[in-house]
């Protein structure tokens, strides 16, 4: 179950919180003792450049998401250390629980027309919008009117974005109510993550 947004949803928009939901439940449930990175792909030039690789990636099995310009593919670019993710050899283990000192060391392929990073945070430990419906006022998960991201548990997040600025999220409440989401609920990793973006390539 997810909360809708109030924030704009046009279509690079749609596409991009598409993509944060299908990287959100491919992690669903899963432990994360470190921050991931999610490289986002456009399907069609994925496809375009490298059948084999979509074919790998699962891109072939999306029908007409294949043809459509917009239809991100994620690429989880620690699967290699997700078997050994409590190694410190590991990319995912060395950077530690900070989400920002995860973006530091983020290599965005070439591939990649946006990225996103998936962390569990503690509550009232970063500024989250305290409503997408209520304009950008910001707070933390423990002051937030409605109470949707209640204090004393972990939060699951996932925070997107693409070269052009466009910025999606996903905040889990912490019970069987499913995500909030919005346009930039975390603005501190929203604006991190944009700034490796706009540094690479």
């Amino acid at each position: 179950m997810t909360t809708a947004s109030q924030d704009p949803l046009d279509a690079p928009t749609a596409a991009l919180a598409a993509a944060v939901l299908e990287v959100a439940r491919h992690l669903e449930g899963a432990p994360l003792p470190a921050p991931r990175l999610y490289a986002l792909a456009r399907s069609a030039e994925l496809m375009a450049a490298s059948p084999a690789l979509a074919a790998l990636l699962g891109a072939e099995g999306e029908g007409a998401n294949a043809h459509d310009s917009l239809h991100l593919t994620p690429i989880d670019l620690d699967e290699d250390d997700s078997a050994d993710a409590a190694s410190a050899g590991g990319n995912a283990a060395a950077r530690g629980g900070d989400p920002l000192a995860a973006l530091e060391s983020a290599d965005w392929p070439d591939l990649a027309a946006g990225g996103a990073i998936v962390c569990d945070l503690a509550p009232g430990a970063w500024s989250v919008r305290t409503g997408a419906a209520d304009g950008d006022t910001e707070g933390t998960p423990s002051d937030t009117a409605d109470g949707a991201l209640p204090s004393g548990r972990p939060l699951r997040v996932v925070v997107a974005a693409l070269r052009d600025g466009t910025t999606w999220s996903a905040v889990h409440r912490g019970d069987e109510d499913g995500y909030v989401l919005g346009a930039a609920l975390l603005p501190d990793i929203s604006a991190a993550l944009l700034q490796t973006l706009d540094g690479a390539g």
